[in-house]
């Protein structure tokens, strides 16, 4: 994005699979998104109800001192499968 000209900002209302759905109706493909949604796309049921159960036991913590078990076990995962 241009800081001296600059496009409009388009607001999505929605998102499913690769459809982005603007306030407007309009749809498009997503085909500039981010690594996360270019591999698993938008509105997964298994990867919304892991998150939805996440953010039921703890939304975020910081890492400057502090860690909680599912961060331990992601991190124990390369670990494990490198030699």
């Amino acid at each position: 994005t241009s800081a001296t000209r600059p496009v409009p900002c388009l607001a999505v209302s929605r998102a499913a699979g690769v459809t982005l759905t603007l306030e407007g109706g309009e749809q498009l493909v997503d085909g500039m998104s981010s690594w996360w949604c270019a591999v698993h796309g938008y509105a997964v049921p298994e990867l919304d109800a892991a998150a939805v159960d996440q953010i039921g036991s703890m939304s975020h913590v910081m890492f400057g001192g502090l860690t909680h078990r599912p961060a331990v076990r992601l991190a124990e995962l390369p670990v494990e499968a490198t030699p």
